[in-house]
């Protein structure tokens, strides 16, 4: 079948690429996953490794491990790092764990424990897909070129200068956290959006992902 592909534009044989990705929920998975039209090039394998770190991740992390979901994938989280083709993630992932301080906000070290070092680049990537493909499905079309898709996780957001983050949070974040977001699956993956009344196409998005993980996503004109 032909069609447009929501992220780069395309126009050729599509196929469906699952927003979010479809292996962060355990199965029997929901019946009411969000596809959109994706090219070959865009829906390739590089695509699903990333899709994969990012399931791995993100389940791994303290506060989401215990996780219904979390907990019934990791059989299947298992037996796929373990089959001979992902040798190469399963030993990028072992090296990727050292031991960190664990200290209190004042600094005060309390003891040493495991920590994971991330890659936030892949794991933005995957956002950045997500979020674009979400826009697509609630505008019914792929967003326009010439605007940007800006992905934050919740340590880049805490970067931004102290006056700017409060202002963006009383006006854009807080509002958003006080309407009930649409939820896939058991509390996996929730999002919240809104809009520029005078420009539809800058929008700003709330992405959590297990009742924990957080990213803030927006579109916006280059010139902003």
């Amino acid at each position: 079948m032909d069609g447009e592909c929501v992220y780069c534009g395309a126009i050729g044989p599509i196929t469906r690429d699952h927003v979010p990705p479809k292996g962060i929920f355990s199965e029997p998975r929901p019946d009411n996953l969000i596809t959109v039209p994706a090219c070959s090039q865009c829906h390739n394998s590089d695509v699903s490794k990333d899709d994969e770190y990012f399931r791995l991740i993100l389940q791994v992390r303290e506060e989401i491990h215990k996780h219904p979901d979390a907990l019934k994938s990791y059989p299947a989280l298992l037996r796929s790092l373990t089959r001979p083709q992902k040798a190469g993630m399963m030993n990028a992932f072992l090296k990727s764990i050292f031991l960190a301080d664990l200290v209190t906000p004042s600094g005060i070290f309390i003891k040493k424990q495991l920590a994971i070092q991330t890659d936030m680049n892949r794991l933005r990537k995957v956002v950045t897909r997500i979020l674009k493909g979400l826009f697509y499905y609630h505008r019914e079309y792929r967003l326009p070129d010439g605007y940007d898709a800006l992905v934050f996780d919740e340590r880049s957001v805490q970067e931004w200068p102290p006056a700017n983050l409060a202002e963006f949070s009383k006006n854009f974040i807080q509002p958003l956290l006080a309407h009930d977001g649409v939820t896939l699956g058991n509390n996996v993956f929730t999002y919240r959006f809104g809009f520029n009344k005078s420009d539809l196409n800058t929008t700003c998005w709330i992405f959590e992902f297990y009742g924990q993980a957080r990213f803030l996503g927006l579109t916006l004109p280059p010139e902003k």
